[in-house]
């Protein structure tokens, strides 16, 4: 008996029907922005996936968060890259710069291109790794077919790891990198400073030369002029008579006394212009000399702020990268091991993965859209034991060239059956007015009658009579092409 709260089983059945059956997936419509952009990502076909079981849906967002993942990691470790770059350097490493606004932007703006590149470059990487061969198992001729991608990911792994690992280890590299700026400010300092003393020793051995050379003229003016003062001395005492004859006076020994004071009192003077205009350029050159000296002191302070600005700018990312290697040990191969990991993995994963749903609706959607394009793929079969491989037949392609090749030759025929017509109009115009076609219609020569064919020789009577009209035809021929040049 059925008890009151019970329904027909009819209204069961009815009610189990309405309900909404959970694998009925639906279409591309139900699917979220978050799902399709993970399909997007990873090369496959949404509107197929959306009819496949989860476990196809699910395979697939894995391998397209991969992707996704691994061109946000690119935006991070470009950013920071151009960041380095571009950004503010003075001082040692450990001097902290506050945060430049315009080279964040820039960096972010080329971090966003680079990550958008490496998106690209994976998701071809991605979609042109086939299934494999359905199975788990990797193959060797599976492994080796993928060696150009597996390459190609290896290589940006790679790119992708440097910056990461030098951010991460950036108080180690900064301590390192703030000794080694120290050092080779210390050492250019040294060699400027070297240079400087060179260059100081070098203008002092100038300039003493060249005071040598005036200091000896100025004693060689001095000795001179001691001689003159000793001459007219000479000549005092002459003339008061303390000296020689004894008679005070101007004689002929005063005279002769005050002839050689002259000639030594205008060699001097000539000689004292002489000397003046050699050594106007030496001291020329002696006051540009202790110029050059005095401005030693204010080069060596510019140069070697030179020096702490060229320490300054080692800190560049190479010199980062460099320095990780160094000290870091263990922690920059991890690093990029797992990089590696996450840029390869997807091309392994893509190998590994069974043959489901979406493989066999992807292979319809292939046959279907060659059937409708009329192409009929390459198939195998076999001639007993024989295995054949038959080409591709393209159906639709064939069917237009039939088509234009039979339309070639009723063209043909008919510009053939055209001709044809109007040559025999034209021999039929010649026939019956040969006086058109040459140019001077009385000078057409009048046939003669034909002779009379006996019937001993049937086929010479013949001859001769068409022998006439065939060189009146050739005469008109003649004439009408003449006519018309």
């Amino acid at each position: 008996m059925m008890q009151g709260n019970e329904g027909p089983l009819g209204a069961e059945i009815e009610s189990s029907a309405d309900a909404h059956d959970p694998y009925d997936y639906g279409s591309l419509q139900s699917v979220g922005w978050w799902t399709r952009l993970l399909w997007y990502a990873c090369g496959a076909d949404a509107q197929l996936l959306a009819r496949c079981p989860q476990s196809d849906r699910v395979k697939f967002q894995g391998l397209g968060g991969v992707v996704v993942a691994t061109a946000m990691l690119a935006f991070v470790s470009g950013s920071y890259a151009f960041y380095v770059v571009f950004g503010p350097k003075g001082g040692t490493a450990l001097v902290e710069h506050p945060v430049d606004a315009q080279a964040l932007a820039l960096a972010c703006g080329f971090g966003l291109l680079w990550s958008l590149v490496i998106f690209n470059i994976d998701r071809f990487i991605v979609a042109s790794t086939g299934k494999g061969d359905g199975t788990e198992k990797i193959t060797f001729g599976e492994l080796f077919s993928a060696l150009p991608r597996i390459f190609m990911a290896v290589i940006i792994g790679v790119a992708l790891s440097a910056p990461l690992e030098i951010r991460i280890l950036e108080t180690e590299i900064d301590t390192e990198l703030a000794s080694r700026q120290k050092a080779e400010r210390q050492r250019l300092d040294k060699s400027t400073d070297a240079r400087t003393e060179r260059d100081r020793a070098e203008l002092s051995a100038k300039i003493d030369k060249s005071r040598q050379r005036l200091d000896a003229r100025t004693t060689e003016y001095e000795k001179r002029r001691q001689e003159i003062l000793s001459q007219r001395h000479a000549l005092e005492v002459e003339a008061e008579g303390a000296s020689g004859s004894g008679k005070p006076g101007r004689g002929p020994a005063w005279r002769d006394k005050k002839e050689n004071l002259d000639r030594l009192e205008k060699e001097l003077e000539d000689w004292k212009k002489q000397v003046a205009e050699q050594d106007a350029p030496v001291r020329d050159d002696i006051g540009r000399w202790r110029k050059q000296l005095d401005g030693i002191s204010a080069e060596i302070q510019s140069e070697k702020d030179d020096n702490a600005k060229a320490a300054a700018k080692m800190d560049g990312l190479m010199m980062r990268i460099h320095i990780s290697h160094e000290i870091g040990g263990a922690v920059p191969w991890v690093i990029m091991l797992l990089l590696l990991s996450i840029e390869v993995g997807p091309i392994f994963f893509k190998m590994m993965l069974i043959e489901g749903a979406y493989d066999a609706l992807v292979e319809n959607q292939k046959r279907l859209a060659a059937a409708r394009y009329g192409v009929e793929p390459k198939r195998v079969t076999f001639v007993g034991d024989k295995k054949v491989v038959l080409e591709p037949v393209y159906h639709a392609a064939e069917t237009v060239a039939e088509a234009r090749r039979q339309r070639r030759e009723h063209e043909v025929t008919l510009i053939r059956a055209v001709h044809e017509a109007w040559r025999e109009r034209v021999q039929a115009e010649i026939s019956a007015h040969p006086e058109r076609f040459v140019a001077d219609p009385a000078a057409f020569p009048e046939l003669p009658d034909p002779p009379v064919a006996t019937a001993a020789d049937p086929a010479t009577a013949a001859a001769a009579a068409a022998a006439p009209v065939a060189d009146a035809a050739a005469d008109a021929a003649a004439g009408a092409h003449e006519s018309k040049a």
